[in-house]
């Protein structure tokens, strides 16, 4: 009976001084970390900014549905035919002058997570 309680001892013994080790090796990582997000700071001389109180909520506005016309789309493909053409010849291209928008396809079947996604990641960049 004592060799099965020693082995069972044992078994515990090990087990804790195991979990002991992974965590006291997860809080020195967590120090260095700390430690480097504080060396880090200091030498580009960057204070972190406060992440700012969010705004209240307003009520929402009311939803107003647009209708494209077929007249708009035209005016749409002559700008987007006029914006490449004028970035080839920015480029160096020499055959912009035979260029020829051929089709233009609206997509519009991103989630709405996705779109909110891009659209915060492009207002934050201005």
């Amino acid at each position: 009976m004592s060799g099965i309680f020693a082995k069972l001892q044992y078994g515990l013994s090990v087990a804790v001084v195991g979990i002991a080790t992974v965590f006291v090796g997860l809080v020195i990582l967590i120090g260095l970390i700390k430690l480097m997000d504080l060396v880090l700071s200091a030498a580009s001389g960057k204070k972190k900014a406060a992440a700012p109180a969010p705004a209240p909520a307003a009520a929402p506005a009311p939803v107003v549905e647009e209708t494209v016309a077929e007249e708009d789309d035209g005016e749409l493909i002559a700008v987007i035919a006029a914006a490449v053409a004028a970035a080839m010849e920015a480029a160096g291209e020499e055959s912009a002058s035979g260029f020829v928008v051929r089709s233009i396809r609206r997509i519009n079947n991103a989630p709405a997570w996705n779109r909110a996604g891009r659209e915060e990641q492009v207002y934050s960049r201005m």
